[in-house]
């Protein structure tokens, strides 16, 4: 098994940090413990803490918008698109909790920390949205409707449901809570995107994606 180097090991173990803590409760001295540095270490491979957590979200969020919009641009119809772009959110957000964990921190405080890359690639997936939206109106199969609602609907509702796994895990062992423990992904993001779908349809007896 190939030996982690020293800089993928502080990201690992800052992304952690991050996800539990936040950014201003992440202590660099807490992190050099835990992957067994010394501080010096962690800012000779990241400069200081702010560069740490622009690494950590850089590649957090770029692998998965990137492939969103792979994922997307292989599709033709707005419908397929759309529905696409929330399954494929869904998917790569589970595959990575930390991403949830940090972005329901840093939507919570403001985005007082956020660095401008992370904007950046939150840009970059919502104006992919914004053109599958106003496809589906050229192609008149969607209403006219605000964007930036449709993108909090599915970053909302995939990152809480991720986020709370931990969560609804424990209250699962409670009696009349067994419900509350379901953890896979995909049939939310099926669900999700046939909801939002189906509001703006302009006509509701038009055929839904599978």
């Amino acid at each position: 098994m190939a030996k982690i180097k020293t800089a993928e090991k502080i990201l690992m173990g800052a992304t952690r940090l991050f996800a539990q803590h936040g950014y201003d409760g992440a202590i660099m001295d807490d992190l050099a413990e835990q992957c067994g540095v010394n501080k010096a270490s962690i800012y000779y491979h990241h400069k200081d803490k702010i560069t740490l957590y622009e690494h950590c979200l850089e590649a957090l969020f770029t692998p998965i918008v990137d492939a969103i919009i792979v994922a997307v641009e292989q599709e033709s119809g707005a419908q397929d698109k759309l529905a696409m772009h929330i399954n494929t959110f869904a998917k790569e957000s589970a595959a990575k909790p930390y991403f949830a964990a940090i972005l329901m921190r840093e939507m919570a405080s403001g985005g007082t920390n956020l660095p401008v890359l992370a904007r950046t690639q939150m840009q970059r997936i919502l104006r992919l949205l914004k053109q599958v939206l106003a496809q589906g109106v050229d192609e008149k199969v969607f209403k006219k409707t605000e964007p930036l609602i449709v993108h909090f609907m599915i970053v909302g509702t995939i990152n809480l449901f991720v986020a709370t796994i931990p969560l609804r895990n424990a209250l699962a062992m409670e009696e009349g809570c067994q419900s509350l423990k379901v953890s896979n992904v995909k049939p939310v993001g099926k669900q999700l995107a046939k909801t939002i779908i189906r509001s703006l349809l302009t006509d509701v007896t038009h055929p839904m994606p599978p």
